[in-house]
């Protein structure tokens, strides 16, 4: 039997591996005594039944106990919980480290659950006994069950495989199709972008990557892993490969309201494959220009921008900083109907109405340049290129830009003001670069505070003096805590944090005769101009994200 433990997360308290019965509260008898003016002298007691189930009981305290921030008179324990008694935390968790007894060694562990979980493991379409469920499918559907919205039942999900066609992979009631209708479900509520499954020795290691950060969901039994493969290769339409093989593919799956593609990756490790999907959903995504969060004046430029028959708009930052995003929303503005606007991509992630979308392919010589090449062939309006990433692609791009084109591109540079010198680096003349461009938006992604958990705090000393008139005068700001609607991450969500930059004819001036940066800082610290690292500390002062996710994410860019 599966031994369990509370571990504090908030307040001075030991750590306790959990046996026979456990009291909490200030009298100094108790298991797990605390000094906590709001906690009672026996504040709340846990206790196991014969089947290794925990349950805590409120013992008529004055502030009374909160499981999960609900409270509570008497309630069972899954892993995950939070315990809550005065401003104590205690997360509730199996103990990893605790010797499996022999009878053990070979049985999965069961789990008898509540009503409320049971409603969540039937609309899973999991067909297990009424009141039984196996451990690892108990913890995957608490994690889903207290994911908000936690009064939604999980999405009912089906899979068209490599072929574009519906496949019965998902049917039946075994644990490989359980696995994977559960990872879907849970990777879906949670807004993951990738589901990560690699094999550790006896087991499978099972991670999310959610707003851009790994998630560790739980380790599954290694039969129950490599039951997950042979369903997503079935969808993948793949031949069975041994454990040296690197193997891609794809299939798409479909929700209620939606079809997301998911890309599907298996390469080889010490242990056997691991299996990557990537999931490309756009639920959640930014639908237009208003949903970015831009700042009015950056809004109006961008609109402006849009509108013109000729130019160049560049977006910048590092790998997944949603540039292409904020780039296909600019491009929405279009009227699409009138203006013909094709894309060149690689690869082509969302499908965009009334656009003409160019996969690149190097294998069949398509490449950025080349294919830019050929489609000013085509009588284009407006033109976005993936990506500049060599001499050829920019000096055609800015010459399509002089020459009659609209044309957005990416690049890759930690600000604005270097997003020229990126340009310059790549032989690029001058008069190039400085009559082409009209628009840098710089930008990074930085999680937004779990409204349910964040924690209101002091402005630490000197901050204050750092962030200057962007904390608009606040003595307290918000930090992330942890609970079970973020996955104990203390974040829900991403926001952008951009950075315009105008080209102007003082600019171009200084690009034509002798570039620097202390020059263009000049010239842009004298009109409108908000550094990626500013905007942040915008949204810190409004309680949207946290000083340390802003450091963390924009604390070299500006």
């Amino acid at each position: 039997m599966t031994t369990h433990r509370l571990t504090p997360i908030r307040g001075q308290a030991k750590q306790v591996t959990l046996g026979g019965r456990v009291t909490i509260g200030r009298s100094p008898e108790c298991t797990i005594p605390i000094l906590d003016e709001r906690a009672s002298r026996q504040h709340c007691v846990l206790s196991a039944d014969s089947q290794g189930v925990w349950t805590v009981r409120d013992l008529g305290s004055r502030n009374g106990t909160k499981v999960n921030d609900r409270k509570i008179t008497e309630s069972v324990l899954v892993p995950g919980d939070v315990l809550k008694v005065g401003s104590h935390e205690f997360l509730f968790e199996r103990d990893g480290h605790a010797p499996a007894s022999p009878d053990d060694t070979n049985a999965e562990e069961t789990y008898h659950v509540g009503s409320g979980l049971q409603q969540a493991i039937n609309a899973a379409s999991i067909d297990l006994r009424e009141s039984e469920v196996v451990g690892w499918v108990f913890e995957l559907s608490t994690l889903l069950a207290n994911l908000p919205p936690r009064d939604a039942f999980p999405e009912n999900v089906s899979i068209i495989d490599a072929n574009g066609k519906p496949t019965d992979v998902l049917a039946g009631a075994s644990d490989g199709p359980n696995a994977v209708r559960l990872l879907l479900q849970l990777s879906s509520k949670a807004r993951a972008t990738d589901i990560h499954v690699e094999p550790k020795g006896d087991t499978h290691l099972v991670r999310l990557r959610v707003d851009g950060e790994m998630v560790q969901v739980m380790d599954l039994p290694r039969r129950v892993g490599e039951l997950i493969f042979g369903v997503v290769k079935a969808a993948c339409q793949m031949t069975v490969a041994g454990r040296d093989s690197v193997q891609e593919g794809h299939f798409s799956v479909v929700f209620p309201d939606r079809r997301t593609e998911n890309r599907v990756s298996f390469t080889p490790t010490v242990h056997g494959q691991k299996l990557v999907v990537r999931v490309l959903d756009q639920k959640g995504q930014p639908g237009s220009m208003h949903d970015l969060g831009m700042l009015p004046y950056m809004f109006e430029r961008v609109q402006r921008a849009c509108q013109q028959d000729t130019g160049m708009i560049l977006a910048c930052g590092p790998t997944g900083s949603g540039k292409t995003t904020t780039l296909y929303n600019a491009i929405r503005a279009i009227d699409r109907t009138t203006r013909n606007v094709v894309t060149i991509e690689d690869p082509v992630e969302y499908q965009l109405d009334h656009v003409t979308q160019i996969p690149v392919d190097d294998n069949k010589g398509n490449s950025f340049g080349g294919l830019l090449r050929s489609v000013l062939r085509q009588d284009p309006d407006v033109i976005l290129v993936g990506e500049i990433r060599d001499e050829e692609t920019a000096r055609v791009g800015m010459q399509a830009a002089l020459t009659g084109h609209l044309v957005f591109s990416t690049v890759h540079s930690k600000e604005s003001i270097s997003a020229v010198f990126r340009l310059l680096d790549l032989k690029v003349e001058p008069y190039l670069v400085a009559n082409s461009l009209d628009l840098i938006i710089a930008q990074r992604l930085v999680r937004v505070l779990c409204e349910n958990c964040r924690q209101e705090v002091p402005v630490p000393p000197g901050t204050a003096a750092r962030m200057g008139k962007w904390l608009g005068g606040k003595t307290t700001m918000f930090a992330a805590t942890g609970c079970s609607r973020c996955l104990r991450t203390g974040y829900r969500g991403r926001r952008a944090l951009f950075e315009l930059l105008d080209f102007n004819d003082e600019l171009r001036d200084i690009v034509l005769t002798k570039p620097s940066i202390s020059g263009m800082k000049r010239v842009i610290e004298a009109g409108l101009f908000t550094t990626i690292q500013q905007f942040g500390w915008r949204l810190v002062a409004e309680g949207v994200t946290s000083l340390d996710e802003v450091d963390r994410v924009a604390g070299g860019a500006g």
